[in-house]
C-alpha cells in the first residue's frame, strides 16, 4: 500500500444532486486526463494584535479549491462534463437500430444546481475527493494532424481526503465510457463560415485553418458561509464570454475577406465538424460546434523575416436574436452536437 504513479491513478466525475453531498463514482464515470490542475489552498489568519514582540498565533482561514482538468477531447467520455457546463441536454436519439446515438448540448441562461463530484485515487489507499465541483468553462484547442485538447475550469466546495463515499475500494469499480476514440483535427475536419444573414452553410463555405482554439467561460464567484465546510455553490458573476481564434498558414486573397468583415463589422455564422471512426454502417463518431453569430476581431498578418506571412484572427462568439438559416432554433452563442454510443442523458 502506498505510492502510485500517473499510470495507476483513477479519476472520476459524476453528476451530483445536493451541494456539499458527494455521490459515489463507478462504472462509466471515469475520465482520462493528462493534467490535474485543481489546487486547494488554506489561508493563514495571523494574530497581529499590538502588545506582543512578534506574531505568535495563526488560525486557518477558508479553504479555496479551483483550477482545471486537461485531457484529450474524446467523442465519448466528457459528455457529462460538457453538458454540466452548457446546462441543457436530453435523452440521446438512436440512429435507426444501430449503436449510434446523437445528442445536443445547449446553453442554459444559468447552471444553478448543476455540479459534480470529482474523485481521484492518488495513493493506493487514498482518494482525494471534491464533494461538489462546479464546472463553469472550457477551452478546446486543435492543431492539424494532432489530437484535440480539452481544458475544464473547476471551482469546488472543498477537498476531502478521508471520504467514506469514494474510497480506494469504490474507485476500483470506476471505468471510462470509451478509451479509444480521441477527436483528431485532420483531413476529415470541416470548417465552414459565411454571413449570418446568408444561405445555410454549404460546401462552398469551407475554410482551411491550421490551428484553432475555442474558449467559453461563465465567470463565477463562491464564498464560504457559516455552519458548513467549504464554499457555497458558485454563482454567476458577469456575462458568459466565448471566443474563437483561427490561425492560417498564409495570408491569401481568399482569407483577406476576413479583414473586410472586420472593418465592416459583418456578422458571420460558422460550424466545425470533426468526424471519427465508424460506429456502424452509415454512422461515424462526430463532434460538431455551431456558432450562429460571430464578429471578426483584430485580424493580424504580421511579417516576421523573409518567410511566408501567416494570418490569425479572433472571432467574438455572440448570441443571436433569431436563428440563421441552417441552424434551426439556435440563438445561444453556440451548440455542441455529438454522435457516439452513449444511450443515456448525461444530466439525468
Amino acid at each position: 500500500m502506498g505510492a502510485i504513479t500517473g499510470r495507476e491513478t483513477i479519476i472520476a466525475l459524476k453528476k451530483g444532486a445536493a451541494w456539499h453531498t458527494p455521490v459515489a463514482c463507478g462504472a462509466g464515470d471515469g475520465l482520462l486526463i493528462t493534467t490535474d490542475g485543481i489546487k486547494a489552498t488554506i489561508g493563514m489568519e495571523l494574530d497581529d494584535s499590538a502588545g506582543q514582540p512578534w506574531v505568535e498565533q495563526a488560525d486557518s482561514g477558508p479553504m479555496q479549491v479551483a483550477g482545471s482538468l486537461e485531457g484529450y477531447l474524446r467523442y465519448e467520455g466528457f459528455d457529462v462534463a460538457l453538458a454540466l457546463i452548457c446546462g441543457i441536454a436530453g435523452v440521446p436519439s438512436q440512429m435507426e437500430s444501430t449503436a449510434a446515438y446523437t445528442n445536443s448540448y445547449k446553453l442554459a441562461a444559468n447552471i444553478d444546481g448543476l455540479f459534480a463530484t470529482i474523485a481521484m485515487l492518488k495513493l493506493s489507499d487514498k482518494v482525494w475527493e471534491y464533494p461538489s465541483a462546479k464546472l463553469h468553462g472550457f477551452k478546446i484547442t486543435g492543431e492539424m494532424n494532432k489530437p484535440v485538447k480539452l481544458t475544464l475550469d473547476v471551482i469546488a466546495d472543498l477537498l476531502n481526503r478521508a471520504s467514506t463515499t469514494n474510497t480506494a475500494a469504490t474507485m476500483a469499480g470506476v471505468t471510462e465510457p470509451d478509451s479509444e476514440h480521441r477527436v483528431i483535427m485532420n483531413k476529415n475536419t470541416i470548417f465552414r463560415i459565411n454571413d449570418r444573414d446568408g444561405a445555410a452553410l454549404s460546401e462552398g463555405d469551407k475554410i482551411y485553418p491550421s490551428k484553432f482554439d475555442f474558449t467559453f467561460n461563465r465567470p463565477m464567484s463562491a464564498e464560504p458561509v457559516a455552519g458548513v465546510d467549504g464554499v457555497d455553490e458558485p454563482a454567476d458573476d458577469g456575462f458568459p464570454v466565448a471566443a474563437l481564434n483561427l490561425s492560417f498558414p498564409r495570408y491569401t486573397n481568399a482569407n483577406d475577406s476576413f479583414l473586410a468583415d472586420w472593418s465592416a463589422s459583418t456578422s458571420k455564422k460558422m460550424d466545425i465538424l470533426f468526424t471519427g471512426k465508424l460506429i456502424e454502417t452509415g454512422y461515424n463518431y462526430e463532434f460538431m460546434v455551431s456558432f450562429p453569430h460571430l464578429k471578426v476581431e483584430n485580424p493580424e498578418a504580421a511579417i516576421s523575416g523573409a518567410g511566408k506571412i501567416p494570418l490569425s484572427l479572433k472571432l467574438s462568439v455572440l448570441g443571436s436574436k433569431t436563428a440563421p438559416l441552417g441552424m434551426t432554433g439556435l440563438t445561444q452563442p453556440f451548440q455542441l452536437d455529438v454522435q457516439n454510443k452513449r444511450p443515456t442523458n448525461p444530466l439525468a
